[in-house]
């Protein structure tokens, strides 16, 4: 099986802390950037025989993985075949294109859409597994049509919009493997680029960008917002380990160097526990432990 994989392009024992932006985790037995869909069927099928477990990564920028480490395959979905190919307003990418790049690249090529998604920091494909969104946007807003691996099979497919919600997708990890998205675009209409720039201002200002972190650590309550949930319990600063609620937001949990997972998961958990006792509001985490992505065919 080892051979197999390492044949297949795949590396041994790299660090978990190199593949997600928690820079936390101790390492994977093996990973793999699959060149081609015939890699990636031809490890699916290796771990289904083998009944080896898999996990499907993009950037690593909402998840949590553990200090033990990970015995089985990690799938990184990025690669040169992501490149974005333009064609009037449609655009058709890799599940592994940028998802910021591919913003700005839209933008300067006169089209829009994608403005108010610009400086998320995961790819493509994790986008749509997700149904990524900021500032009022949506991926799903442009999505026109999904390259689906499923039982065996590559195919495309119309976007399924109306099983689409609030970081909610059917496009998500195990049941669905991503592997290229078309997005319908508009015209620009002039306004694109100040929106995007509003953006990414917003972001530099209110969000902890220089320190390692997952992104918003929970997701929206009903009503509410979870960072003033979080700092009108006064965790704003508070730490644990290396782990901090981020001093600027306080929906960001941050590394401030040498944090553990554990670290991260303890103040996951400790900050959930205070907000509901003294809200009464339950925070559900955005950020998705690495064992939630474990798939055993």
């Amino acid at each position: 099986m080892a051979r197999a994989l390492l044949d297949l392009g795949a590396k041994e024992n790299v660090p978990l802390s190199e593949l997600v932006s928690f820079r936390v985790g101790g390492p994977a037995a093996f990973t793999l950037q699959p060149k081609d869909e015939w890699v990636l069927c031809r490890a699916l099928n290796l771990c289904r025989d083998e009944h080896i477990p898999v996990i499907l990564l993009g950037n690593g920028t909402n998840v949590l993985p553990s200090d033990e480490g990970f015995s089985g395959l990690i799938l990184q979905m990025s690669g040169d075949d992501a490149a974005p190919v333009f064609e009037g307003t449609k655009v058709t990418a890799g599940a592994g294109c940028s998802l910021t790049a591919l913003a700005k690249e839209s933008i300067q090529r006169g089209l829009m859409g994608l403005e108010r998604l610009c400086g998320i920091p995961g790819t493509l494909g994790g986008a749509v597994a997700m149904n990524a969104g900021a500032y009022g946007g949506e991926i799903k807003s442009v999505l026109s049509r999904v390259r689906c691996y499923r039982d065996g099979t590559f195919v495309w497919e119309d976007a399924r919009l109306d099983d689409m919600g609030y970081r909610k997708s059917p496009y998500a990890w195990p049941k669905t493997v991503v592997t290229a998205v078309e997005l319908e675009l508009s015209p620009d209409d002039g306004t694109a680029a100040a929106t995007m720039a509003d953006c990414m201002k917003k972001r530099r200002e209110k969000q902890p960008l220089s320190l390692p972190s997952a992104g918003s650590t929970f997701k929206r309550p009903e009503g509410h917002f979870a960072g003033a949930l979080i700092e009108g319990c006064g965790l704003k600063g508070y730490s644990i380990g290396g782990a901090q609620v981020s001093e600027l937001h306080a929906g960001f949990l941050v590394n401030r160097g040498g944090a553990t997972a554990g670290d991260v998961e303890a103040l996951m958990r400790y900050v959930q526990d205070v907000v509901y006792a003294e809200t009464g509001v339950h925070l559900e985490p955005e950020v998705k432990r690495l064992e939630e992505l474990l798939c055993i065919f």
